[in-house]
């Protein structure tokens, strides 16, 4: 009988001198059923809006809040003495319009039938989640762009040439809202600005910059009676001290909504999702902005 020659150089046999590298392909592999996602900042302005306006509060396209002056010497009811017998004056407060108009967001994803067949992953499972915390991600960039406006409009800035952030801007920037009759509640920082509170002496201690909420919050502590809070949406160098009861608020006419359809000539599925939203600074003296270098 013949002897049999095995072919050790084709693909279903490995070399009696094979290593891993040479043998790899005989090795399976698997495919987690789940993506492992990127690392993703921590949300929280939304939470801290004064006011929250859904669909049922904006029956048109627009929102429009009247809202009183801000009292001073020329706008307050004046409240006078009157002589024995005087007439009343005759007094009223003033008022004044904002306008919130909500704008359309929105992204789509298209996943084929092969790909949903073939695939571990359900894709579009995954881009609904996704979409759900990129959309989140951007209206906090928003309500940061309006704290920015804010703190413009108002002139309560506070800024100087310290490499590291001072216990005197801190108090400056909630100075800036007592005057107005605002009571500083919260402090939103960036990351840069958070080390620099981290650093300071005072607020070391335990009893003084300890927390028991939970890490996602991102709340760092508390400064004379100011939650402060870390966003990756604010820039490092700065710092924001807010009033949350009149800082920002916003207008959603509609909510995240997400949609399914199939294009069957081109036997795809795509994933629709969609919001109609805006932020606007309520009162602007409720926001002070600090800045560092």
């Amino acid at each position: 009988m013949p002897t049999q020659v095995l072919n050790t150089g084709s693909a279903d046999f490995a070399s009696s001198t094979a290593n891993t590298a040479t043998t790899s392909y005989l090795i399976p592999r698997t495919l987690l059923p789940q993506v492992v996602n990127a690392v993703r900042k921590k949300l929280i302005l939304r939470g801290l809006a004064a006011r929250v306006f859904g669909p049922s509060s904006i029956p048109g396209r627009a929102l429009v809040i009247p809202m009183q002056s801000e009292i001073d010497s020329n706008t307050a009811m004046a409240v006078d003495q009157i002589g024995e017998g005087s007439e009343f004056p005759l007094t009223q407060s003033q008022f004044e319009n904002i306008t919130l108009t909500p704008v359309k967001y929105g992204a789509r994803v298209g996943v084929t039938k092969e790909m949903m067949e073939d695939g571990i992953v359900d894709l579009i499972s995954y881009h609904a989640e996704l979409a759900g915390y990129e959309f989140a991600d951007n209206e906090e960039a928003l309500i940061v762009a309006q704290l920015s406006a804010a703190a413009t409009a108002s002139s309560n800035t506070v800024a100087n040439g310290n490499a590291n952030l001072p216990i005197s801007d801190i108090t400056e920037a909630m100075q800036q809202l007592e005057e107005k009759n605002y009571t500083p509640s919260h402090m939103i920082v960036g990351a840069e600005v958070a080390n620099d509170l981290r650093l300071i002496d005072s607020f070391n201690e335990a009893n003084k910059t300890g927390t028991t909420s939970a890490v996602t919050h991102r709340l760092i502590g508390t400064i004379y009676g100011m939650n402060v809070l870390v966003s990756n949406n604010v820039s490092s160098l700065l710092a924001y001290v807010i009033d949350r009861n009149h800082a920002f608020v916003i207008a959603e006419k509609r909510p995240l909504t997400v949609e399914r359809y199939t294009d069957y000539a081109r036997d795809t599925g795509f994933l629709v999702v969609s919001q109609r939203f805006t932020t606007r600074y309520w009162r602007a003296e409720a926001t002070s902005e600090i800045t560092t270098i």
